[in-house]
């Protein structure tokens, strides 16, 4: 929808203002990365018009889930060097690149729910670390993050290692993660908070967790951003 098209548009213009004010080497959540990784692996994902991804992002919903972390495990190496190559090119041209906007393959379906996903959590990476204020959302935002995740929350790889997860946003908007399995921990927040939990960014994010002890400790969040 097109609300979500402009909200989107919006989020991308903040986390590009918050990499300039904060500068390249601004600590992130992301263990071993500053806001200058951030940004280039952004870029890189966006890369010849975005078709890489694009076809990635179809054959995910395809293979097997386990398959599809193991062909993210193994390309670190490749993402790796990638980033380094885009550093190369310099702070203000990576800049550039995020600002000019996302490829238009990835303004619709379940690849741009993953791209507002991925720009909200490396985002907040940067804001948090630097000990920023949490952001005012409004509640349109609020509800496009939520239609996001639960978008990616059903991705097969995304539900590997998280059966019985049950997501809480309030107003009656909950999921259960997983396919049947009966709820054992649930995890309570704002939407935007809950997918900093899901992706493994549990100490800044803003939720409570319920469960047995075992129960949370056995869930794995992560969701690969």
């Amino acid at each position: 929808m097109q609300e979500d098209v402009d909200l989107r548009a919006r989020e991308r213009a903040e986390l590009v203002a918050t990499l300039r004010a904060m500068g390249p080497d601004a600590p992130t959540l992301c263990a071993g990365w500053t806001a200058a990784d951030i940004a280039a692996h952004l870029a890189i994902s966006e890369q010849a018009k975005g078709v890489p991804l694009f076809v990635f992002n179809g054959i995910r919903l395809l293979v097997p889930a386990r398959l599809t972390r193991r062909v993210i495990d193994g390309a670190q190496a490749t993402g790796d060097r990638l980033n380094a190559r885009m550093l190369a090119r310099g702070w203000d041209a990576v800049l550039a690149r995020l600002a000019a906007g996302p490829p238009r393959l990835y303004r619709y379906g379940s690849l741009a729910q993953l791209r507002t996903v991925e720009e909200w959590i490396h985002h907040e990476d940067v804001r948090r670390a630097s000990g920023l204020p949490s952001r005012a959302m409004t509640s349109p935002f609020e509800a496009a993050l939520w239609r996001a995740g639960t978008t990616i929350a059903r991705f097969p790889e995304f539900r590997l290692g998280r059966e019985g997860l049950e997501l809480d946003a309030g107003s009656g908007r909950r999921l259960l993660v997983g396919d049947g399995a009966p709820a054992r921990v649930r995890v309570t927040g704002p939407p935007g908070e809950l997918l900093l939990y899901l992706a493994g960014r549990g100490s800044a994010a803003q939720v409570s967790v319920s469960g047995d002890d075992d129960d949370i400790r056995s869930i794995q969040p992560g969701l690969r951003v």
